[in-house]
């Protein structure tokens, strides 16, 4: 993004900061190259040299140290490249939001998910989607669910899908989908794998690879296990439910996941069987609040229901 300044400013000393200034320190911080930087500015290596050098001037301090052809950046410029930075973020958000306004978000379709339904459900959902909207430009972006809520709270995304249900985030609206069943995934050479389903009774004295304290799914797995009186070995505790179901390929145990990264999870040396009694696997949808629903997000959710149908209830 170029912000245009008549390049009659550059040659003044003691001047103010300009945008121009601004942008060249931008990408010289990004690319660590003044060449690359003056590629994407469409200017002369001499010409980003001699901004960064007004923008020193008019800062009153040395922001880089040079070394031959490499420049390193000083704490001072560390600093001020982190608010420049916010700076042309928040422009390229309005600008963003500014092109839905022109689009009517008709041809765009922005979507941000926890790593469960990102791996797997989602790709399944936005290639039927696809099929029947092939004009609509879908993206998505897997990430925690706390940063799911904070691009949908922020409008930079349609629609969300976040790991847990309950209280409230400001800025969205939150819609719970039913919950599905859990599944225990096991080495394929397992004595449990013989079983066409494993029962919470089974896993009495098994290594157990947990997903992370904070995960809604083992809060109810370890419920389960208290109730029916059933005390696991602790084998290795991991962030994603993909991860688990690697450490159980290698041999380290196993683990109850959610049924979408366990389908998706294609490894011939783990098996997958159902859980009884059942332990439900419960996400939610969320949306940007006070705002109407496109027909597009309209459409998406359709088949997110549809496919979610096909695999059945909890």
């Amino acid at each position: 993004m170029l912000i245009a300044h008549s390049p009659s400013c550059e040659g003044h000393h003691g001047m103010q900061l300009n945008p121009r200034q601004l942008e060249a320190f931008r990408q010289v911080m990004r690319t660590g190259s003044m060449t690359l930087a003056a590629e994407l500015l469409e200017i002369s290596q001499p010409a980003v040299s001699r901004l960064i050098k007004d923008l020193e001037r008019a800062v009153g301090m040395r922001l880089f140290r040079r070394e031959g052809n490499r420049l390193i950046p000083g704490i001072e410029a560390e600093r001020l490249f982190r608010e420049v930075d916010r700076f042309y973020q928040g422009i390229e958000h309005v600008e963003r939001v500014a092109q839905d306004l022109k689009s009517a978000r008709i041809g765009t379709l922005r979507i941000a998910s926890i790593s469960a339904l990102g791996l797997g459900l989602l790709s399944e959902a936005i290639q039927r989607f696809s099929q029947s909207r092939p004009g609509v430009a879908t993206s998505l972006e897997v990430c925690p669910s706390l940063g799911v809520l904070e691009l949908t709270a922020a409008h930079q995304v349609d629609i969300g899908y976040i790991g847990f249900v309950g209280g409230e985030y400001p800025g969205v609206d939150i819609f719970p989908h039913p919950g599905v069943a859990a599944v225990c995934v096991l080495p394929r050479g397992h004595a449990l794998a013989r079983r066409k389903a494993v029962r919470i009774t089974d896993l009495q004295g098994q290594a157990l690879i947990s997903l992370h304290r904070g995960s809604p799914l083992r809060t109810r797995v370890e419920m389960a296990l208290a109730a029916a009186g059933v005390t696991c070995q602790p084998a290795v505790e991991t962030t994603f439910a993909h991860s688990a179901c690697s450490m159980v390929a290698a041999g380290l145990g196993i683990t109850v996941a959610d049924p979408f990264t366990a389908a998706h999870f294609r490894d011939p040396r783990i098996v997958v069987r159902p859980l009884v009694p059942t332990v439900p696997y419960i996400f939610s949808m969320v949306l940007p609040a006070h705002q109407p629903r496109s027909m597009v997000v309209n459409d998406f959710v359709q088949v997110m229901q549809g496919l979610l149908k096909d695999k059945g209830p909890a």
